[in-house]
């Protein structure tokens, strides 16, 4: 029993160590990364602000040249995939028509492998930049909502009575027109004397 066990233990380890040093190239990664360029398209769909956001972005982020991006807009290349390039660029040095030759856009995880380049961290970086650039667009959607309302603040009087100055204006208060009691002759006033 225990040698059959032992056998069979050898026999999935020998069959399986193959498996396990295959190449990454399984559908599930190639997958993740198709995945983080279609989410960075649908980004830059969503807004009309959004591909000068995305140009200024990826400038900033992997360094990529306004002649780089011209050419990727020229030849009509989806955000998703100039992002792409652009981390290809910052790693290998290579410029978006080379890339473009080798035909990178018909496999991304194949041809940044091929640079020998580590393509999680590809997947990473690009999740990365899609979430600055949600960060971006809500705080560009949060200074819109903040410039659309105006609030007028209230001076200061000092020693924290500004605070109750928000729920009580003192200029609205009107002072009394006259007294309310007019008492004839001192003294205490007794019920039913007047």
């Amino acid at each position: 029993m225990r040698r059959t066990f032992l056998g069979l233990l050898l026999l999935v380890l020998l069959f399986g160590i193959p498996l396990f040093a295959m190449d990454a190239r399984n559908p599930g990664a190639g997958a993740a990364l198709t995945g983080a360029i279609s989410r960075l398209d649908r980004e830059a769909s969503n807004n009309y602000e959004s591909p000068a956001v995305f140009a200024y972005l990826i400038r900033k982020e992997y360094g990529t040249s306004e002649e780089d991006l011209k050419w990727a807009l020229q030849q009509k290349l989806n955000w998703g995939e100039i992002t792409a390039f652009s981390y290809i660029q910052a790693t290998t040095g290579r410029s978006f028509a080379e890339m473009s030759r080798d035909q990178a856009q018909r496999d991304f995880w194949s041809y940044a492998e091929d640079a020998g380049m580590n393509c999680t961290k590809m997947v990473n970086s690009l999740d990365g930049f899609l979430k600055r650039i949600e960060r971006e667009r809500n705080s560009r959607i949060f200074d819109s909502l903040r410039a659309s309302r105006t609030v007028h603040p209230l001076p200061d009087l000092g020693n924290g009575f500004g605070l109750f100055q928000e729920a009580l204006d003192f200029r609205r208060i009107d002072s009394p027109r006259g007294p309310t009691k007019i008492h004839d002759f001192p003294g205490e006033l007794t019920k039913g004397t007047k």
